[in-house]
């Protein structure tokens, strides 16, 4: 409950929810319910050859009451090639070596609860009589547009895999290909305003995932008074919109002629077959107008300082047969690396570097077109201005008809470590089990070559975090 306007004042209202003079009351009241069943089937002949068979049924009550259940299976097989006869010229430095190969199927259930049904509303609504008296009464409507076939998301993935040791296990790791296929994914699909309803939960469309990813770990140095170890992960997906809604619209060659068909994009959503869902569709941006564009800055209400938008077709006005296919709002790359330098085997030193790389994002704050941009900012940004005439940043209230996208590539030296274990008989002579000092620093070094502005992951300050601690078992 709340309320608002108290009598006679807030002040003297303080802890009495009945003085206030407009009351607002709401209640709600949930129920969901889920199962599941599973069986699995594990079986290795000879530890060489393996194969591992599974099958679950997942229901759960926030689909539509025609499907909501669905069944999940999955198949891997495994082979340890390095324990054959063929491979025993290369075991001299193959100590392990296994092929994986898996397929199955998993569901995803992230929606509302209530999603696949209609709801009832109600609110106040005003009408006026004859003589133009406005009177308010209360209406119960339906909210949502219900759908009964509603049912699991479904993603399909199947998996190519090699695990490894070389090198007296000096050198560990994996590698993993796989392509994922989601069907029937579930959306909020917009719906023409004609119907009364915005949108409606539905399952649409198909969507692929490729990708690939390496593991190492070695362990560079092993002696009795010093070790060095470590471990890396390099990784990249590319998605691409393989259906949508099945709506078909006709092809036409330059002269209108129609020569085939294609499934519709979903422009509204910006949405396109055979593209990612976060590829950037929109204004190209090719500057700052200058002071000898003013003429034609104006065609497109522009003026010098503005940020200056490609007009690809040269007609004059930005529409969308301007907006191009440009870079990605996810990382194409993400790398992290960790090491350990362990001295005497009671002194650690650690650090992990990662990256996300290839990515962009919108950084509209260059168009310096915020409230007060002249008077408040919580970040020093430069500015066009006549005589500095610079083309990354618009000039103080700018009028910004489009986007402006930076990419956000970063290296981060996320941690090191320092820390030291005292000996165990010194530790026990003080009546502890293991005492263990430790220094470390977070978030050490950023380096982005083209983000100039706060942390390029989360775009909002982050801080450095420096920490002491003392671990004790008694």
């Amino acid at each position: 409950m709340s309320t608002s306007q108290f009598s006679p004042s807030d002040v003297l209202g303080y802890h009495r929810m009945q003085a206030g003079t407009i009351p607002l009351n709401e209640s709600n009241d949930t129920y969901r319910t889920g199962d599941a069943l599973m069986g699995r089937l594990f079986y290795s002949l000879k530890d060489r050859y393996m194969i591992t068979a599974s099958v679950r049924r997942d229901g759960y009550s926030a689909f539509g009451q025609k499907n909501p259940r669905a069944t999940f299976p999955a198949v891997a097989l495994g082979w340890n090639f390095s324990s054959e006869k063929f491979a025993e010229p290369i075991t001299e430095w193959l100590d392990y070596g296994k092929l994986r190969l898996s397929w199955g199927e998993n569901g995803n259930r992230d929606i509302g609860q209530y999603e696949a049904l209609s709801d009832m509303t109600s609110g106040p609504h005003p009408y006026i009589d004859q003589n133009g008296n406005v009177y308010i009464s209360s209406q119960v409507y339906v909210n949502r547009m219900s759908n009964p076939n509603l049912k699991w998301e479904r993603t399909a993935s199947t998996n190519v895999g090699l695990d490894f040791a070389i090198m007296n296990n000096k050198l560990s790791g994996s590698m993993d290909a796989y392509i994922a296929t989601t069907n029937d994914l579930l959306v909020d699909r917009s719906l023409p305003e004609i119907i009364g309803y915005n949108s409606v939960a539905a399952n649409l469309g198909q969507l692929q995932n490729r990708g690939f990813e390496l593991n190492l770990n070695s362990d560079i140095i092993s002696r009795p008074n010093f070790s060095w170890n470590a471990s890396a992960n390099f990784s990249f997906n590319r998605r691409k919109i393989k259906k949508l809604y099945g709506d078909m619209i006709d092809v036409k060659d330059d002269e209108g002629n129609v020569i085939g068909q294609k499934e519709a994009d979903d422009i509204k959503n910006k949405w396109f077959i055979g593209q990612d869902p976060d590829r950037i569709w929109d204004y190209e941006r090719v500057g700052v107008w200058q002071v000898d564009e003013a003429d034609e800055a104006a065609k497109y209400g522009n003026q010098p300082g503005d940020f200056k938008y490609k007009d690809q077709n040269e007609d004059g006005v930005l529409t969308d047969d301007d907006r191009i296919f440009q870079g990605y709002k996810t990382p194409r790359f993400r790398w992290t690396f960790r090491t350990e330098f362990i001295f005497y085997k009671n002194i650690s030193l650690s650090t992990m570097f990662y990256s996300y790389w290839g990515q962009y994002d919108s950084y509209n704050r260059a168009a310096n077109s915020t409230s007060f941009a002249d008077r408040v900012t919580d970040y020093v940004m430069p500015h066009w201005m006549p005589d500095n005439p610079i083309n990354d940043y618009a000039r103080i209230g700018s009028k910004n008809i489009g986007n402006n996208y930076v990419r956000k590539s970063f290296i981060r030296w996320e941690n090191i470590t320092l820390s030291y274990n005292l000996p165990k008989d010194f530790a026990q002579k003080m009546s502890l089990q293991n005492m263990r000092l430790s220094l470390s620093v977070r978030n050490v070094a950023v380096i982005s070559p083209d983000w100039n502005f706060w942390d390029p992951e989360n775009s909002d300050p982050a801080p450095r975090t420096f920490n002491a601690s003392i671990n004790i078992t008694l």
